[in-house]
């Protein structure tokens, strides 16, 4: 389907015998592509990825889409807490301040359209490091286009037309609807919400916010995926 540089890293385990692949998770790796690469691949600092795709569009596997890479670390999303043994870890090479370029967001596209094919994911499962882990991670970040990749039917870009009434309460409560982890502070959320829904923004929490997480929620609502583990 699409090039690929194989570049095997020993960081890896098995999947729990009782998972599937049901999520992608995007991640950036806030170093360049080399350092990146070496990170990924030394033992002694225990990460990696099943993909990375560097700025210029070249697109390296480093773990076999079957083993569980080690990516997400300590997260929650719908009550399941492994959720390497769900997914797969896309790595893209940006310092975390900096516009993605168009070359490396096409090979993101065309490798989101096969892995959501193949694995029959679906899109709204396709998350920010930052999604899972708000506490800690702030990744794919505010440079990130959800946007972008909603309209190819890749992700989800819960978009409000129209501000509603609510307060911090109403927000958490949509918040671990969709699948936040209850326990990450409505600053953290907020924050790692707004990664995807209103990058540009940087006002008072508002009546848009919560409009866009309701609707966020909504589209969980058909799922009944969620699992205590």
């Amino acid at each position: 389907f699409m090039e690929l540089i194989k570049y095997p890293s020993p960081n890896y385990g098995l999947r729990r015998d009782d998972t599937e692949i049901d999520f992608i998770i995007l991640h950036y790796t806030a170093m360049g592509t080399e350092n990146s690469l070496d990170r990924l691949c030394d033992p002694t600092h225990e990460v990696s990825c099943h993909y990375l795709i560097d700025q210029g569009g070249l697109c390296y596997q480093l773990v076999d889409d079957s083993k569980r890479a080690w990516h997400a670390g300590k997260a929650y999303w719908r009550g399941y807490r492994d959720l390497n043994s769900r997914s797969l870890g896309i790595e893209l090479v940006n310092l975390g301040n900096e516009i993605y370029p168009e070359a490396q967001i096409k090979k993101l596209k065309s490798l989101l359209k096969h892995l959501i094919k193949s694995y029959e994911i679906s899109p709204k499962n396709v998350l920010g490091h930052s999604d899972i882990a708000p506490s800690r991670k702030s990744d794919p970040g505010e440079y990130f286009d959800w946007k972008e990749l909603s309209n190819s039917g890749l992700a989800l870009f819960p978009e409000a037309n129209s501000p509603m009434t609510c307060d911090r309460t109403f927000f958490l409560a949509h918040a671990e609807r969709a699948g936040y982890n209850p326990d990450a502070s409505f600053e953290e959320i907020l924050k790692t919400f707004r990664y995807r829904s209103r990058p540009n923004f940087r006002g008072a929490f508002d009546g848009y916010d919560c409009s866009s997480m309701q609707k966020f929620a909504d589209a969980f609502d058909v799922d009944d995926s969620s699992n205590s583990q």
